[in-house]
């Protein structure tokens, strides 16, 4: 069985907020919402695979110091076990840009369960919604 390791990322804005995006035209999960993140390279930290993809998906500068674990979910299918990993973030340098061409939203935690999401994200939004206090 293959391990793959997918580091995602809970940016939160002052407002308490989490920025997700709408996953288009991929062959697995499109029109989902996600995390923004992706899967930890050969030779990378997490934390190295994070500021990588979010510079890459949204163009924000961040520091691996600005980023803690918050939990893990793991899932499994005939070929793969993947291991995700959620992060949290409240501070970075620039303005959420999607550059993927996908839709992004600032979402209270608590309003997560009206997107359409990858069922393993069903755990880490309630690990979210505990964690970060709505306004």
């Amino acid at each position: 069985m293959n391990t793959r390791i997918v580091a995602l990322l809970g940016l939160i804005n002052e407002k308490n907020e989490v920025l997700i995006s709408l996953r288009k035209n991929r062959p697995d999960y499109s029109d989902y919402w996600e995390y923004p993140g992706g899967k930890v390279e050969m030779g990378e930290t997490t934390d190295q695979a994070l500021v990588r993809e979010i510079k890459e998906e949204l163009d924000l500068d961040i520091s691996s110091n600005c980023v803690a674990p918050l939990t893990f979910t793991v899932t499994y299918d005939e070929i793969n076990q993947t291991i995700l990993l959620l992060h949290v973030c409240r501070k970075w340098q620039g303005t959420p840009e999607s550059l993927l061409g996908q839709k992004i939203e600032w979402v209270l935690p608590i309003d997560l369960i009206q997107y359409k999401m990858p069922e393993p994200n069903s755990f880490l939004n309630s690990m979210l919604r505990d964690w970060v206090s709505n306004p």
